[in-house]
């Protein structure tokens, strides 16, 4: 669903931009009010994963493949707004290492996967879990709430890319549409097995809005940071078809030709560590290195806003 350079016109990429960076400045501005240690830690682990899960493409029905988003899970995890800023870690790291995705359409790609999905995502499994007390429902409404996140954001790009002139509106919807929403069942079925997992070993974590003990959090965030490493590890497994996006646009040959103007040359194109020579690991070693990256870059980003947001509380009083 990474929208490449060139795929949307000047008057999209650049109100996205704009749209994006309004919603992710009030995303920071509730984030470093209300962030504990704790939480702060949560969020820097889960970017690392979904970073990491983002690279297991899995094969979809007729020559096509689909990758975990994340944006729902982050949401339903983490609550809306910290989500944000997990998914924007995640994009801005792809786009500048791996050349996953455009510099002037980061913005767009922010918008789908960084603020639609997790706004869907979180809505639908907080419609649906509701007074919920029973892990099944709970794991149900993830389900529910991850597809239609995975559903909702591609339908978001295809009507950018009927915008920018590039697709028919009906392939931006039909083709965008039936892709993701077979490609939405493995997002479902990953965000629902993972809030399954938090709900076995620790049920109270999505109730709790600002998150619980640096402590009793230790676990969680081993457990999920080792599977981060392993699924970055196990990457050389992931599907080489063209994922929902590539398909309808190049495959099916609804989209229109462009021209793909990189920015810069980004250091690990294609998610290959340069200067090794077999290929498998390179791959891998690229995506430890893009694991490490993320949930630290997003460390050292939010605990510094909150830092100085503190600093100026204090100078007031």
């Amino acid at each position: 669903m990474h929208i490449p350079d060139g795929m949307l016109d000047s008057k999209t990429w650049i109100t996205a931009w704009a749209g994006s960076a309004g919603v992710l400045g009030y995303a920071v501005r509730e984030v470093r009010r209300k962030l504990t240690d704790s939480k702060l830690v949560l969020m820097a682990v889960l970017a690392a994963l979904i970073f990491a899960l983002q690279m297991l493409n899995f094969p979809v029905a007729g020559g096509t493949s689909g990758h975990f988003v994340g944006g729902a899970a982050a949401a339903i995890i983490l609550g809306p707004w910290p989500a944000m800023l997990v998914m924007s870690a995640v994009l801005i790291v792809q786009a500048l290492f791996f050349a996953d995705g455009g510099i002037t359409t980061l913005g767009a790609n922010m918008v789908n996967m960084a603020i639609i999905g997790p706004l869907v995502g979180w809505w639908l499994y907080s419609l649906v879990a509701q007074g919920a007390a029973s892990r099944s429902r709970k794991t149900v409404a993830a389900f529910a709430g991850a597809w239609a996140s995975c559903f909702v954001a591609a339908l978001s790009a295809g009507l950018m890319l009927w915008i920018s002139g590039r697709v028919p509106l009906g392939a931006a919807l039909g083709a965008m549409g039936f892709w993701h929403a077979l490609i939405g069942v493995g997002e479902g079925l990953i965000t629902a097995g993972l809030v399954s997992y938090l709900l076995s070993v620790r049920p109270d974590l999505l109730d709790a809005p600002t998150g619980p003990s640096g402590a009793t959090m230790r676990p969680v965030v081993v457990t999920l940071g080792v599977t981060a490493i392993a699924a970055a590890g196990l990457s050389f497994l992931a599907s080489s078809r063209p994922d929902g996006l590539e398909y309808v646009y190049f495959a099916t040959g609804l989209g229109k030709p462009f021209v793909e103007k990189t920015l810069f040359d980004s250091p690990m194109s294609g998610y290959l560590l340069p200067g090794v020579a077999n290929g498998m690991l390179a791959g891998v070693l690229a995506g430890v290195v893009g694991v490490v990256v993320t949930g630290t870059m997003l460390y050292a980003v939010v605990s510094s806003v909150r830092t100085r947001h503190r600093l100026r509380k204090a100078e007031r009083r």
